[in-house]
């Protein structure tokens, strides 16, 4: 086995002791063990168990990234869509394997491991993909320009945020269409359409934006 190939080895490894276990349970031990090495040698692929736990982290946000990959570069609208519509797909395909199941466990224990402003970090910067996304729907005329791209993403994040948590609760029924597919469409449907004029109590004209 390669450097490289057992590195990777580790971190998958540990990944699923972090699912099992969370991210305090994911000790060295455990890790040497379910790598079939002994723990002295982990140290010559990574200089901590810190460094192994940020590896990991890397690949859960790999997964992020890669759950949102879409179909097309055209129709940023549709590709927001597409790319929240992956996530409820993938909670039914993978279960406790969606990346979110790990997020979770990270944003759990990243405290106690020193982890906090990191995970922070790369969170910041994922919720840049939704918002670039936005940037384009709105270069293209899809989405209306007066609509915050900001916004838009920590909307589109506490919808996933309030369904992986759910999920890991048990509550199935956010699943349901009428639940997590409705409360999906209100998100859209508030930047999908131009501001409506309405009178204003003095009798001149206001914008209420959808």
């Amino acid at each position: 086995m390669t450097a490289e190939t057992r590195k990777r080895q580790i971190v998958e490894v540990t990944l699923d002791l972090i699912g099992k276990y969370g991210l305090r349970g994911a000790t060295m031990s455990r890790i040497a063990a379910g790598a079939g090495i002994r723990q002295a040698s982990l140290y010559t692929h990574f200089d901590s168990r810190r460094a192994i736990l940020l590896a990991a982290l890397d690949v859960v946000y790999e997964k992020i990234y890669a759950s949102r990959e879409t179909r097309t570069e055209e129709n940023s609208f549709e590709r927001l869509r597409e790319m929240c519509d992956h996530h409820l797909e993938l909670w039914a395909a993978q279960g406790e394997r969606h990346h979110a199941h790990l997020l979770l466990e990270f944003i759990a224990g990243a405290r106690s491991e020193g982890l906090g402003e990191i995970l922070a970090e790369k969170h910041l910067r994922s919720l840049e993909q939704f918002t670039q996304v936005v940037e384009d729907g709105k270069a293209e005329g899809k989405i209306p320009d007066y609509v915050d791209p900001a916004q838009v993403s920590w909307l589109i994040t506490g919808w996933a945020f309030a369904g992986d948590v759910a999920h890991q609760m048990g509550f199935s029924s956010f699943f349901d269409p009428n639940i997590a597919v409705h409360w999906l469409d209100v998100i859209f449907e508030s930047f999908a359409a131009e501001p409506v004029l309405e009178l204003v109590a003095d009798g001149t004209s206001g914008t209420a934006r959808a």
